[in-house]
């Protein structure tokens, strides 16, 4: 499986392995060395929407906004899956939606737009 084409390093780089991938959606295993923030899983999320396949791989991302993020149960675990969805592209903007479930439930939802450099 393609390694992804970011930029980041331990301890900042939380994606492991891309479980699954398309033109439009991806799923994403993540992990931590400690129990992460709702911030950290962001990032994670955020990182994980470049295992979607893409003809801007070459091109950097910037994280612009956050929409409806939320914590919908404590954090106890260090190991996550993300699933990414591309909802719209408007010329350099991607615009995603996420959830981060750990073994038993979904504990993280939300929005995110991307400026591709």
């Amino acid at each position: 499986m393609p390694d992804f084409k970011i930029p980041h390093l331990a301890p900042i780089r939380f994606v492991k392995s891309l479980l699954k991938s398309d033109d439009k959606t991806a799923s994403v295993e993540i992990g931590f060395d400690e129990i992460p923030t709702l911030g950290m899983l962001v990032e994670a999320a955020t990182q994980s929407s470049s295992g979607i396949l893409s003809d801007d791989v070459s091109k950097m991302g910037f994280l612009m906004t956050l929409k409806n993020v939320k914590l919908l149960k404590e954090i106890k675990s260090k190991k996550f899956t993300v699933f990414v969805e591309l909802d719209h592209k408007l010329q350099n903007f991607k615009f995603f939606s996420f959830s981060i479930s750990d073994e038993d439930d979904v504990v993280a939802t939300g929005i995110f737009s991307v400026a591709l450099q």
